[in-house]
């Protein structure tokens, strides 16, 4: 919308090259049958589309217009539930309302036929009142409509019902399959598992010695019984992690600078819980060599905490134990949340944590006021690398 000429052309959004985040995050249609694929490293996809044109990220207009068009979707079910940036799932099975010529009206049909009038009917107000399209799906469950979406663009309705599920989505590569990434996907080709059909045929049994639980979950997916609900408008998913994590412009090779990223990776993780008001009993840390082989471990601590010290002293005790380098990308997580207040300590961390919490809050406050590297602790000074996050002032 905001760069016509990119209209009919392959072109691919993309994170920083220079950052060595430099992968396909969205593409273009054309860009899309030259085999370009979300994921692919900036010169893997110049090499299947030699004439790619690589465009940069704009997280602002991004968004700003997914705000906006989830706006439209409220004028028709207030069950709304957010998947990413761009995407949402509507259960429009209590709905009776249908735009036409402009008017609101009212219908007693429910069924697929009027899920597709109203998908049709969203697509229609968001080309027409916001210049961007949608492609919808139509389906009994989230995992077929989210597959759906997927099968035809821009700007199409494809519906996939309980008549024509078999022709349809059976046929498919297992990859299309939501949650089914290209290592699970490896791990199903060994079983002769490449369509979801074979994947709705396999014996959960059998799959549960590769996958666990989750091995009964694709199953069901793939057969159509994902019976799961639409959150409402209204429903705040239970936050059960926090963390954030990087790929550094360069390889880190001393255990210095690698204190330092985890230090600025965890200011960011004690950050955003403290905003969202939990503390956490476990600390994990993801480490990716030069080889681009994860490794990761957790730890658990005895007081919970928000406090971006002990989160950092707590991971370096697990890169200490790991002992990777040269690192290439690093995660922090802290999991095992809680909201109470009044957790049992000792009088001496009670103190500990009480001066942590003073300390954390009078960060926040500078924060706010000069920007998020105004202030830190020793331990993220010296280093060459810089990580922003943002801080609100509510």
């Amino acid at each position: 919308m905001h760069n016509p000429e990119l209209r009919g052309k392959a072109f691919a959004v993309c994170g920083d090259p220079a950052k060595r985040s430099g992968i396909v995050l969205a593409k273009s249609e054309l860009a899309k049958k030259a085999g370009v694929k979300t994921g692919d490293a900036i010169w893997e996809a110049k090499q299947k589309c030699p004439g790619l044109i690589i465009v940069s990220t704009n997280h602002g207009d991004y968004s700003k217009y997914s705000k906006i068009v989830r706006e439209v979707y409220y004028r028709y079910t207030d069950k709304v539930e957010a998947f990413g940036g761009d995407e949402a799932w509507l259960d429009i099975s209590g709905s009776r309302k249908l735009m036409t010529n402009d008017k609101l009206v009212m219908t007693n049909d429910c069924g697929i036929d009027f899920g597709k009038r109203i998908a049709d009917e969203i697509r229609r107000v968001i080309r027409e009142e916001i210049g961007l399209t949608v492609s919808v799906g139509v389906s009994w469950n989230k995992t077929y409509a989210k597959l759906g979406s997927d099968l035809k663009k821009p700007d199409a309705t494809t519906v996939i019902s309980r008549d024509n599920y078999r022709d349809v989505v059976f046929p498919l590569p297992v990859t299309d399959m939501l949650y089914v990434g290209r290592k699970t996907a490896r791990l199903l080709e060994k079983l002769n598992v490449k369509t979801i059909g074979d994947l709705a045929a396999f014996d959960p049994k059998i799959l549960e010695g590769h996958f666990g639980i989750n091995a009964y979950k694709m199953v069901t997916m793939a057969r159509g019984e994902d019976d799961s609900l639409v959150a409402d408008y209204h429903y705040k998913r239970e936050v059960k992690s926090v963390g954030n994590g990087t790929t550094l412009p360069r390889d880190l090779v001393t255990r210095r600078e690698v204190e330092h990223v985890v230090y600025l990776l965890s200011e960011e993780v004690a950050y955003r819980m403290r905003k969202k008001g939990v503390k956490g009993y476990t600390v994990n840390l993801s480490v990716r060599d030069k080889d681009l082989a994860w490794s990761g471990a957790q730890s658990s601590i005895r007081e919970a905490t928000n406090s971006v010290q002990t989160i950092t002293k707590t991971a370096m005790k697990i890169f200490d134990q790991k002992g990777i380098m040269p690192v290439r990308s690093l995660r922090v997580a802290v999991s095992n949340l809680t909201t109470d207040k009044r957790v049992q300590l000792s009088l001496l961390d009670d103190a500990r944590e009480d001066r942590n919490d003073k300390i954390s809050a009078a960060f926040d406050t500078i924060r706010r006021k000069h920007g998020t590297n105004s202030v830190m602790f020793g331990t993220g000074l010296g280093g060459d690398f810089k990580l922003e996050f943002e801080v609100l002032d509510n």
